[in-house]
């Protein structure tokens, strides 16, 4: 077994778990905020590569006077589509970005202006289907891109797709 020394986030090496707070993706704006914590890969009983890419994750968020933590499964699919957007978006800043994962408890849609700032439209509801919802907006500018990109790199290699998927890793 092999421990990945990461502080304060628990995730399974082989049948070890362990604890990291060093791999998240947070995006803040004043005191509005959205922290996505990947904690550990879910160890389906199952044979389909689709079961083995889930991650259960913690979502904090702070939208205006509203604040709240929730926990949210994503797939490390989630993670890579994320991190091309955010790519994009450093190569063209009319560009759009999304996180939109299959549950629903937390999606994003990052609009730019052309200019080097970003809109992110927040929603996020804390469980699938029937849950509260909270709905806000964040912004940010160019200057934050490479560390976003940075923040999505270290989840993914953390927690690489496996299996047969049509998406893979960069």
């Amino acid at each position: 077994m092999k421990c990945l020394g990461f502080r304060n986030l628990f995730y399974v090496v082989g049948n070890f778990m362990t604890q990291s707070s060093e791999i998240s993706f947070e995006l803040f704006d004043g005191g509005d905020l959205i922290r996505i914590e990947p904690l550990y890969v879910i160890k389906y009983n199952s044979a389909l590569d689709w079961d083995k890419n889930w991650i259960n994750t913690r979502v904090t968020v702070k939208g205006g006077a509203f604040t709240g933590q929730f926990m949210a499964d994503f797939t490390t699919m989630d993670f890579e589509l994320l991190k091309r957007d955010i790519k994009k978006l450093d190569e063209d800043f009319s560009g759009i970005g999304k996180f939109e994962p299959l549950e629903g408890q937390l999606i994003l849609h990052i609009k730019g202006d052309g200019l080097g700032h970003f809109e992110v439209n927040c929603t996020a509801v804390d469980q699938p289907g029937i849950g509260g919802k909270l709905s806000f907006f964040l912004t940010f500018d160019q200057t934050e891109l490479k560390r976003l990109i940075s923040e999505l790199d270290k989840i993914t290699k953390l927690f690489p797709i496996t299996g047969d998927m049509t998406i893979k890793n960069e």
